[in-house]
């Protein structure tokens, strides 16, 4: 039984991608077997009566082998890669023990993981240049997106904008980049409200702001942003800046129109509720006229001209109702009726 427990593991040795040697103390090969020797061109014990030093061609007392093999001999064993002849080895070296005579050498075993190693470096490979992609694309993405696009810190510092943003805005990076958001916000409170939002974790979402370009106009805009966090810690928004400075004025105008479709309306319905009575009192201070004494025509006459001054005013209260909404309004308006002239005054009275 012992005899083909040795032949069981000699075979082992033979089969394993392993090599398993033993040194005495002055670190010469005692001992050298397994299959893991001929990837090396070596034979069973063909190194036996080497030294180490020999073998690997170096007495730097720095190299990893000579110094756990030494580490070994003061009863310390170690695990380490080892790099050899093109092959990769996982090494374990442990003292020889005696029983009362100590340590007498040591014992050492090596794996070949040349084909592992290799599946992980081409792994490693594989994941750095995945990961360079993904920050190429992401550059790219960002950088050539037709939508404005802007990193902010959490004090509120611009840290990247993209071509579309700058574009938009008609600032140059230096302009814009390392300057705080709020310079170039009309409503500087607002990005306050923002930036409070977005550290509480909250997601901004289509908020309305006005930004003020480099021409000095007003652009209105839809902000969206979410804050990046690592730790624990606020490091930076990333957002969208989306122009609706022409949507806002397709809005007003179509406010402007209908405000001018209502004036209308109202113009119209007035004047027919005006006109019925009026022509009753027309035709009343003409009977008053017929039996009234000569003193009191000059006052009649004058309430002839008053009412004929309403009735003017009818009419062209009649014609605004006629107008087409693609018409401009017309320069003769009664001031009552002129809703541009009023809302300027109110404007002008406000400031």
């Amino acid at each position: 039984m012992d005899a083909l427990k040795e032949i069981d593991f000699r075979l082992l040795l033979e089969q394993l991608p392993a090599i398993v040697w033993a040194t005495d103390r002055d670190l010469c090969f005692h001992y050298a077997r397994g299959a893991g020797l001929v990837a090396l061109g070596l034979g069973a014990d063909e190194v036996v009566g080497l030294s180490l030093s020999d073998y690997l061609g170096t007495r730097d007392p720095d190299d990893p082998t000579l110094a756990a093999h030494r580490a070994a001999l003061d009863g310390v064993p170690a695990v380490y890669e080892l790099r050899h002849e093109g092959r990769v080895y996982q090494v374990h070296v442990e003292p020889w023990r005696a029983g009362s005579a100590g340590i007498v050498g040591v014992l050492g075993v090596a794996l070949d993981i040349t084909r592992r190693a290799h599946a992980e470096a081409a792994l490693l490979r594989s994941e750095r240049t995945l990961a360079e992609f993904f920050e190429n694309a992401e550059t790219e993405l960002f950088e050539n997106a037709v939508i404005g696009l802007h990193w902010i810190g959490a004090d509120g510092t611009i840290l990247r904008a993209n071509q579309a943003e700058l574009d938009l805005l008609g600032y140059a990076v230096e302009e814009y980049v390392g300057h705080h958001i709020a310079e170039f916000h009309v409503d500087p409170e607002l990005v306050t409200e923002i930036l409070a939002r977005l550290g509480r974790g909250e997601t901004v979402d289509a908020w309305e702001a006005r930004m003020r370009a480099r021409d000095g106009s007003i652009k209105d805009v839809l902000i969206s942003s979410n804050a990046l966090w690592e730790d624990g810690h606020f490091v930076r928004t990333r957002g969208f800046t989306r122009d609706i400075t022409d949507r806002r004025r397709m809005e007003e105008a179509r406010r402007q129109a209908e405000l001018q479709q209502h004036v209308a309306s109202l113009a119209h319905a007035a004047a027919h509720e005006i006109n019925n009575p009026l022509a009753v009192i027309y035709g009343q201070l003409d009977l008053i006229a017929r039996t009234a004494a000569p003193e009191t025509k000059p006052r009649l006459d004058a309430s002839r001209e008053a009412i004929a001054r309403i009735a003017e005013i009818l009419d062209r209260m009649n014609s605004l109702a006629r107008l087409k909404l693609s018409q401009d309004w017309p320069a003769d308006l009664p001031p009552m009726l002129d809703l541009k002239a009023s809302s300027a005054a109110d404007a002008g009275t406000s400031r």
